[in-house]
């Protein structure tokens, strides 16, 4: 039998739990003295307090470069620890919580970004080196769809990681590729196709505030020459039909495999005179180029009066917007047949319209 309890010897107190309330203690005191400066946290002979770095002694050029490293690791780690701070809060406290967020600094906004990303991007998944601003873009992504965006990323081109403007111009591309890809085109079959692709260019990858209206890619996402031979356009025209393809000087031999691969053969072209001037790498460029393409037999049902090769119409200041007359154009010549607007922009009366940028429009 146990020994009886007597002052001599007590009963067994479990030394742990007695040891909390003290460590509690220990944990709020450094707390305390962290928010109002007067211990700072030491990183060797760095102090950092809410108000600067105070250097105590002479320390060494490596461990002024780990400080250094240790403040880049926290400046892309804060947002992470308060988006998980105030995960947690919200669930452990509840109204609590709410007060909570009353009592800080932060706008609201910003703090439910930091839950909304440390939410959605699992700790598994984020990246170090990857800034904070990119795992955000990813947030509405599955894990897995974040793991591979984040890889690519992090590895970037020639060893420099992707910003921000690139990551969410690769999201757009992949968003248009997933639309245009595995051959969800109108049903049916068309006689006419009207085309406006958004052309690949290989000066795509920089863009500057200079470029407002030349860089395609400043303004949509653009497909390579390979997506768009991929296009199942021949699968919806008929035995006979035509195709009016625009394209710029710098992609017209760039073009030939698409015209191909969509069934059709190079007949003809019309010039559009914009009027407005576009620098280019060795001339001022001011038109561009609708290529006439058949498959089949397939002239004009309304021969004449035949149309200028040359239209002079000003252009917009919309990037890559085309003319209405050039369609009207179209009817008149072929006003037989189903009638297909690939890339169009706006819904127009007697087409199918295809297109990821579609507004309606009247027709006068």
């Amino acid at each position: 039998m146990p020994p009886p309890e007597t002052a001599n010897n007590p009963t067994p107190v479990d030394s742990q739990a007695e040891a909390r309330p003290q460590q509690q203690h220990a944990v709020d005191d450094r707390l305390d003295q962290l928010l109002t400066g007067d211990a700072p946290l030491h990183l060797g002979h760095f102090g950092l307090d809410g108000t600067g770095l105070v250097v105590t002694g002479s320390p060494p050029y490596e461990e002024w470069e780990r400080c250094g490293a240790v403040l880049h690791q926290i400046d892309g780690a804060v947002q992470w620890w308060l988006g998980d701070w105030l995960n947690y809060g919200e669930h452990a406290y509840g109204e609590k919580y709410s007060q909570a967020l009353g009592a800080t600094d932060y706008e609201r906004r910003t703090l439910e970004d930091y839950a909304y990303v440390a939410a959605n991007v699992p700790p598994t998944v984020r990246t170090v080196g990857v800034g904070w601003s990119l795992h955000k873009l990813l947030a509405p992504h599955p894990p897995r769809e974040q793991t591979q965006w984040l890889a690519r990323a992090a590895n970037g081109e020639d060893g420099v990681p992707w910003t921000h403007a690139r990551l969410r111009t690769e999201l757009r591309l992949a968003k248009r590729h997933e639309q245009y890809a595995g051959g969800d085109l109108p049903e049916g079959q068309f006689r006419v196709v009207y085309a406006d692709p958004p052309w690949q260019y290989d000066d795509s990858g920089v863009i500057t505030s200079g470029d407002a209206y030349g860089r395609a890619e400043r303004h949509y996402p653009t497909m390579s020459i390979e997506d768009l031979c991929g296009l199942p356009v021949q699968d919806h025209v008929d035995d006979d039909a035509v195709l009016f393809l625009w394209v710029t000087s710098p992609m017209l031999a760039a073009c030939w495999p698409v015209i191909e691969a969509w069934g059709f053969t190079y007949k003809t072209s019309l010039v559009w005179d914009k009027v407005a001037h576009n620098y280019g790498h060795y001339v001022s460029v001011r038109h561009e180029l609708l290529l006439l393409c058949t498959r089949g037999s397939c002239t004009p049902d309304a021969p004449t009066p035949m149309p200028d090769s040359v239209v002079i119409e000003r252009r917009s200041e919309v990037h890559s917007e085309k003319p209405a007359r050039f369609r009207e154009l179209i009817e008149r010549l072929y006003p037989l047949g189903r009638r297909l607007e690939l890339f169009g922009r706006h819904e127009v009366d007697g087409w199918t319209v295809y297109g990821n940028q579609l507004q309606p429009i009247a027709r006068g």
